[in-house]
Parts: structure tokens; sequence; C-alpha cells
């Protein structure tokens, strides 16, 4: 049975969907001609932080990343704006409009355009998710090998993902600060998280 996160730790599920038709090369640590953009979704399940409880939270990323080589992604990240589950208390907004700059997305979002509390809508089942928000929305199924269960990836770059599992985004979107990003068809990542606030 795991036990709960160490004080000032957060844990819980991680979708992810980018530009790449392919599973995103940056996952490997290579480059990607033209750079990328994503949708990236933390869901918080568990983590106290200041004995503040932040379960139930969810912050959704997107952002921009306009470099070719994965050495420029690690050194310079990425460009976007952050959206929190307006459901938040006074009290968890004190410490998120901090926690999502420092952790979560923010450890790869270098240039930060706002941070917004909006209604945030997640359906899932069991192999499907679907993350709804004012300015966007994505929709991602899990991939399956021909034994039915999930394709699964290791020793991936970002090292505060475990179980990490391959996924098909059928769609998303985003449409804010006078940008306009809009796929179908993309590569997905769905995994469990555990990373400091």
């Amino acid at each position: 049975m795991e036990t709960s996160p160490a004080p000032g730790q957060l844990r819980g599920m991680y979708y992810e969907t980018c530009a790449s038709e392919g599973h995103c090369p940056y996952y490997f640590g290579r480059d990607k001609e033209g750079g990328c953009r994503y949708f990236m979704v933390f869901r918080i399940v568990e983590g106290v932080v200041d004995e503040v409880d932040l379960s139930g939270v969810t912050a959704v990323y997107v952002g921009d990343l306009p470099h070719s080589t994965y050495a420029e992604v690690v050194a310079k990240g990425s460009e976007g704006a952050v959206y929190v589950s307006d459901t938040a208390s006074p009290e968890q907004r004190a410490l998120l409009d901090q926690v999502v700059l420092r952790s979560l997305g923010g450890v790869l979002m270098r240039k930060v355009l706002g941070v917004h509390y909006v209604p945030i809508t997640v359906e899932e089942t069991e192999n499907t998710i679907q993350v709804s928000m004012p300015a966007g929305e994505m929709t991602m199924r899990l991939t399956q090998g021909p034994d039915g269960r999930p394709v699964r990836l290791e020793n991936v770059t970002l090292p505060f993902l475990r179980n990490v599992r391959a996924a098909h985004a059928s769609s998303w979107n985003w449409a804010d600060y006078d940008k306009h990003f809009e796929y179908r068809h993309r590569c997905g990542t769905w995994a469990d998280f555990e990373m400091p606030a």
C-alpha cells in the first residue's frame, strides 16, 4: 500500500499532449525541428503544503516551445498561460499563486503570460479523459497494445513522472493572448506524478 506523500510533496495524475504526430521527442532527450506546443494537465490527488490541503485542484498549462533542440528546451523553457480550477478556496489560492509557477508545469514554463482561476471540467473513464476550460480543451485516450494493456514508456526525461503510458489525443485546442493552437490526432502522455511543491 502506497503511503501518503511527505509534507510539501504533491502527488497526482498527469495528462499531456503536444503538436507531435509521433511521441514527443523531448521525452527522449531528442531535438524537434521547429519546436513544439503543449496542453498539460496536473490533477493533484494528494498534497499538503504549509498545512493547507491542495488535493482536488487541477492546473492546466498551455505553452509554446519555440526551440529546435532539447538543450534549448531545458535552458530556456516555454512561454504560455496557466489555468487553475476556480473551485480552489481562498486559502488554497494563496499558496497556488506561487506553487503553479515553481512546481507542476511551472518547472518548464519560464515565461508565464498569466495565471487564471477558471471553471475546469474533467470527464474521465478508465481509458479516456476530456479536459475543458473556457480557453481550450483536450480529449485523449490511452494507447493499448495487442494484449489490451497500455503501452508504457520508461526512463523518460521528466523525473517527476511514474507509470508513464502512451496516449492518443483526438483533438486539443487553445485560444488566448492572441494565440490560437488547434491540433487533431497527436501524441499524448498519461502518467502519475510526484514532486516538491
